[in-house]
């Protein structure tokens, strides 16, 4: 850890056990406006939001897959559908057969020496799933 971060570290731990309740609740409800910002949107609003994200986030494991792993774009495309298939066909499966498909991913990383590679895809599944449960609590009926 970095001498600033450190520092950062401690002005932070500082704050805390010197500072008012009063000032403690300020920057507590300066926090949750953020997340209640989000939390206001409209279900279109949200929707476009995640979209976006989930875009953003298979963009960035493309462009990480082809430029910093330097592999075949076509491998680094089939390794996004697959996760994405996944994601899609699991979406109303439990948790812990999510964790799985995630230790998986990185499992598949270590084997075969791109841990950057499936460390995003499996970022990109997550993305995925997370997608299409913002999709499904926004429609009402949950399934």
């Amino acid at each position: 850890m970095s001498d600033k971060n450190r520092q950062d570290d401690i002005e932070e731990i500082k704050e805390f056990t010197v500072s008012s309740d009063k000032t403690r609740s300020e920057r507590k409800k300066n926090e949750m406006a953020s997340v209640l910002a989000i939390a206001s949107w409209s279900d279109e609003k949200k929707k476009i939001g995640a979209v976006t994200l989930f875009v953003i986030l298979v963009a960035a494991y493309l462009a990480i897959g082809i430029l910093v792993c330097k592999l075949n774009p076509v491998v680094v495309c089939v390794i996004a559908l697959i996760q994405v298939m996944m994601g899609v066909l699991l979406n109303q499966n439990p948790v812990w057969l999510h964790v799985c498909v995630l230790l998986a991913d990185v499992i598949v990383g270590l084997f075969v020496g791109q841990v950057l590679l499936m460390c995003m895809a499996l970022i990109c599944y997550a993305a995925a799933v997370g997608t299409l449960e913002v999709f499904q609590l926004n429609r009402g009926d949950g399934v």
